[in-house]
């Protein structure tokens, strides 16, 4: 066949992938019973004025004033019992700090006071029971925070809230039962999370998984890529008349099955498992890659490594290692440049040539392997040496290993069991 008949490989596509995301509903209302001022208010029982308060029984001038029954220093007085310092004087029972007084039970800060009960801070007071902060206040029951507010039952995060039940992660929410990630989501019970499949019996997900594989991922899409770590599986399939093909990937392990027209002539797909190194070839002191593959006996395909290396006016040049291929039935670009050279672990024939306005490396392995180890890093070392304009400042952008596929004319299966690279 003419040596332009199948063509290698294109330069890939690369898209991200979509994010899907299910809508949120919320079975409980924002602030829920309580409201913010619930049971009691800012100024229930007692409020700021309330029993004994400022002015309140025993207050400043209580039961002895600030002159009270013993004068200004004796029990009634200023400083004695109900004086200013005494009981019911001003800072004594009745005074500014004593009981009723400003500080004291029923004072400012005492029962009934500002502070005390029903006053500012205590029972019934801003910030106790039926206040601000404490039970039925803007943070208590009833509160903002407490039972009904915002955060607690019926509120933000309580339940019924954003968060709890009927939330956005609790059940009915968007990662709970029903949510994004779990019963009904994208990897819960009917999202992407497949089993194992029973094929390849036809090229739809999970049938196109082999039977007893139990796979993480499955696509049936033409541009279908998952990202893991530094690993993208890609199915691309890009040629003109291609016919359906799915890939999928189970740990370490991963396949395609496909079934392009038997009549096909042109490269129609390459699904591959690719890495992007991203430094200069000779930052490297090794680069070497092992794989394992399980091959259809039908077919027209080539099974092959295509590195991506960057020069210096950012074009690439391709180089492409057929490690397996259907002889007779699929050519390399270019023409034959060396026959029986020896590099990498390897014996190969090369063949220099262009397509799609780059220029391509092929080298095909002279005898078909099924498992090997590569030693990419001395296969570019030799081609720097052989071809002038091959720099060892170049990048080494990208290295992608599977099928290139050209025609099925039923569904086969291509599953690579392990691949790796390693360098230094």
């Amino acid at each position: 066949m003419h040596p332009k008949t199948l063509i290698v490989a294109l330069v890939l596509g690369f898209l991200a992938p979509a994010v899907l995301a299910s809508g949120c509903s919320r079975s409980g209302a924002q602030v829920g019973s309580g409201g913010t001022q619930g049971n009691g208010g800012v100024t229930n029982s007692g409020g700021v004025s309330a029993s004994g308060g400022a002015n309140g029984t025993g207050g400043i001038a209580g039961y002895g004033g600030s002159s009270g029954g013993g004068g200004d220093t004796s029990s009634g007085g200023d400083k004695g019992s109900g004086g200013a310092s005494a009981s019911g004087g001003v800072a004594s029972s009745g005074g500014r700090t004593a009981n009723g007084g400003a500080t004291a039970s029923g004072g400012s800060k005492g029962s009934g006071g500002a502070a005390a009960s029903g006053g500012t801070q205590a029972t019934g007071g801003e910030t106790a029971s039926g206040g601000t902060t404490d039970a039925g206040g803007t943070i208590s029951a009833g509160g903002i925070t407490g039972t009904g507010g915002v955060i607690l039952t019926g509120g933000r995060s309580g339940t019924g809230g954003v968060t709890a039940s009927g939330g956005a992660i609790s059940s009915g929410g968007t990662q709970a039962a029903g949510g994004t990630t779990a019963t009904g989501g994208a990897s819960g019970s009917g999202g992407t999370g497949i089993v194992h499949g029973t094929g390849p019996v036809t090229t739809t997900c999970p049938a196109a998984i082999p039977e007893g594989v139990t796979a993480e991922w499955c696509s049936c899409e033409q541009w279908g890529e998952l990202h893991k770590g530094d690993i993208t599986y890609y199915n691309d399939i890009w040629g003109s008349a291609p016919g359906p093909q799915c890939i999928w990937v189970a740990g370490n392990q991963w396949g395609v099955a496909a079934n392009h027209p038997a009549s096909s002539t042109f490269v129609q797909s390459y699904p591959n498992i690719s890495y992007s190194p991203g430094k200069a070839i000779s930052a490297y002191n090794t680069y070497t890659s092992s794989f394992d593959i399980t091959l259809p006996s039908g077919g027209k395909w080539e099974y092959a490594y295509d590195i991506w290396v960057q020069n210096s006016s950012n074009s690439q040049v391709e180089i492409m290692l057929w490690m397996n291929y259907t002889k007779g039935s699929v050519f390399p670009a270019g023409t034959l440049s060396k026959s029986g050279v020896s590099t990498g672990g390897h014996t190969w024939d090369v063949y220099y040539g262009a397509y799609g306005g780059h220029e391509v490396v092929s080298l095909l392995r002279t005898a078909n392997t099924t498992s090997a180890t590569v030693d990419i890093k001395a296969i570019l070392d030799w081609i720097i040496a052989d071809k002038g304009n091959f720099q060892s400042n170049w990048i080494l952008y990208q290295v992608q290993f599977g099928p290139e596929i050209v025609a099925d004319g039923s569904v086969q299966s291509f599953i690579c069991n392990s691949f790796t690279v390693s360098s230094s």
